[in-house]
């Protein structure tokens, strides 16, 4: 995992990243036919702990794994008993066998290699255990946020984010050969234009734009604010899930 490069903005990450719709813990614990309450959670990936904090608020125990030591120190400082903090990969992760009844992965199982994570996540997990992982997709068949996507992925050189329903194909493909269920949550969160540009600032390939940044981020806000005078918009979302029993 390269989860690293977080660090640098682990504090606005933390503040202006979007959490998860509470549908999808319903979805979790239908998957895993038990309640989050007393359940052992490995979140990998975990980042600052967006999602570890609302696993362990559902009352779950989580390990929280991650390489960054910059986001790990965020989310040790806001974060409850309920967590404990595991500087690792998800490629490797250092953990014994059979511990878990879910393995979760919160808009990070794209950064590792997963010919050796889905091994490592169902080695971890107890029999009948959960491997989960979700995203936040951003809406695009809302017309003003595809142009706002299109923009930005013009002014960055990036192609469009590739569409994650391939972890769905190859947990159901050998070797793995699970049987999947796949849930989609449409939600929307009112987020003002300057709090949507600082999120914007912690996008991977925005702030690999170094001192660009700042001004590619301040002329899309310009365009957005002609679509929204008010100065706040309902930024619209799709949480897409995956899970797979061992």
């Amino acid at each position: 995992m390269t989860r690293q490069l977080f660090d640098s903005v682990a504090a606005e990450y933390d503040a202006y990243r979007p959490d998860y719709p509470s549908q999808l813990f319903d979805a979790l614990e239908s998957a895993m036919g038990q309640p989050l309450m007393w359940s052992e959670v490995c979140d990998v990936g975990a980042g600052t702990g967006i999602a570890t904090r609302a696993l362990a608020g559902r009352g779950a125990n989580v390990t929280a794994v991650d390489p960054g030591i910059g986001v790990l120190g965020v989310l040790r400082s806001r974060s409850t008993s309920r967590v404990r903090v595991v500087v690792g990969d998800g490629n490797a992760l250092p953990l014994r066998d059979g511990l878990f009844d879910l393995v979760s992965y919160a808009q990070s199982f794209h950064w590792t290699d997963p010919s050796l994570s889905v091994a490592e996540a169902l080695r971890v997990l107890k029999p009948g255990g959960v491997l989960a992982t979700w995203w936040n997709r951003h809406d695009l068949s809302v017309p003003w946020f595809a142009d706002h996507q299109e923009r930005l992925h013009a002014v960055c050189e990036v192609p469009p984010h590739p569409d994650e329903s391939w972890v769905a194909k190859m947990l159901a493909a050998p070797p793995w050969s699970r049987h999947v269920a796949v849930v989609e949550i449409p939600w929307r969160r009112r987020i003002s234009l300057e709090d949507f540009g600082r999120a914007l600032l912690t996008v991977s390939y925005v702030f690999a734009l170094g001192d660009r940044a700042r001004e590619v981020v301040d002329a899309e806000l310009a365009q957005l604010a002609d679509l929204h005078p008010e100065g706040v918009m309902d930024e619209p979302f799709t949480t897409y899930a995956v899970m797979a029993r061992r």
